[in-house]
């Protein structure tokens, strides 16, 4: 939940409510936080692929896909938010 002030589409917006969380990112901010989300969700992919081939094991190389998959479609959600962001 603490991600809805992430938000690139509500940076500029005045539609906040008593009740809306505070958006305390300018965009300059909000674009490095997404950048270092981007390369945590790199950095546990290949974590994950370096550990499987320690351990080939049948169970843990398709953890291992799961998680590729995982951080892959959250590094494509994270570059969403960031072309949304530099379209502003």
């Amino acid at each position: 939940m603490h991600q809805l002030t992430k938000d690139p589409n509500l940076i500029n917006s005045d539609t906040a409510t008593e009740n809306s969380p505070k958006r305390s990112f300018t965009k300059f901010e909000l674009q490095r936080y997404l950048d270092y989300c981007s390369e945590a969700t790199a950095l546990v992919g290949k974590v994950a692929a370096l550990y499987s081939q320690s351990l080939p094991e049948e169970t843990v190389v398709r953890a291992v896909n799961e998680i590729e998959i995982l951080t892959t479609g959250l590094s494509r959600k994270i570059w969403q938010k960031l072309i949304i962001l530099n379209e502003l």
